[in-house]
């Protein structure tokens, strides 16, 4: 990526993120970030946590980055490619690229608050002598880590757009992204450790029954009199059938995700939602 290239790429990532363009020369950007570019490229996390806890507007940084290593500019930065400034915006675009962002729509003549649900769903996968494959779909408040199950079955009847609706704006999260998605990591193994674990039991019978009838078909004590190529053969065999048992019987659970997202709810819906769950 040469320095113009570079220089392009940054002038639309950030004013396609909200920021503003306060200046640009030849190798040169000023940006006033937003609010939540700021918490993510400029490391105050402290900052931004006492603001939110006295419930005001925290103010964000301008940042100046210099695409052309021979100039300067009073608290500037270079940036470059294999920059650990440039690093962390790639991770924010693939991370980003990866989690969808649906906001209800909203019918109202009033200033409605959205509140930020991270929704997860997910695949189990049982694997043993009896394979079998439960879904789960966890929603967890980004504000104050409310967590539900079944959440995608709640959205029937809700409409979402990928734009905010008139008179509508968004809370920003108190609880991280991967940490969200990292709790709700945790309630599935929570959740696991509480399942029954028989089908475990069984599934190691089964496996230690074919090792044995393996062991026995394949007993290299009995074979002393044939050629070393032979029993080489054998083994290499015997060992592959092994391999197989293992792949087909060892007991294991593995959770793969299908799909994530950020949707924006009024507290209306989502009370009401919450509540047909429980009744």
């Amino acid at each position: 990526m040469d320095r113009r290239t570079l220089h392009q790429f940054l002038r639309k990532f950030f004013l396609s993120s909200g920021c503003q363009l306060q200046e640009e020369t030849d190798g040169m950007l000023r940006f006033l970030l937003t609010a939540e570019l700021d918490e993510e490229l400029m490391n105050r996390p402290f900052y931004w946590r006492y603001k939110k806890r006295l419930g005001q507007e925290g103010e964000p940084m301008e940042l100046t980055l210099l695409t052309d290593p021979n100039i300067t500019a009073e608290k500037a930065e270079h940036i470059h490619f294999g920059s650990p400034r440039l690093h962390k915006i790639f991770r924010l675009i693939r991370d980003s690229a990866q989690v969808a962002r649906l906001y209800e729509k909203v019918d109202s003549a009033a200033r409605t608050p959205l509140y930020p649900w991270l929704i997860r769903n997910m695949s189990v996968h049982f694997s043993g002598k009896r394979k079998r494959t439960e879904t789960h779909s966890i929603g967890l408040q980004l504000l104050n880590g409310q967590l539900a199950t079944d959440w995608m079955e709640n959205f029937t009847h809700v409409e979402f757009k990928q734009q905010i609706s008139d008179h509508c704006y968004c809370l920003s999260p108190i609880i991280r992204y991967q940490s969200g998605y990292q709790r709700i990591s945790s309630y599935m193994q929570t959740y696991l450790d509480t399942i029954d674990d028989g089908w475990v039991r069984e599934t190691t019978q089964t496996l230690q029954q074919e090792e044995a009838l393996l062991a026995h078909f394949f007993d290299q004590s009995k074979q002393e009199e044939e050629e070393k190529d032979v029993l080489e053969t054998r083994a290499a065999l015997y060992q592959n059938e092994l391999d197989a048992v293992h792949k087909r019987l060892s007991p294991s659970i593995q959770i793969e995700t299908i799909n994530a997202g950020i949707f924006y709810l009024s507290e209306e819906t989502a009370q009401k939602l919450l509540n047909k769950k429980e009744a």
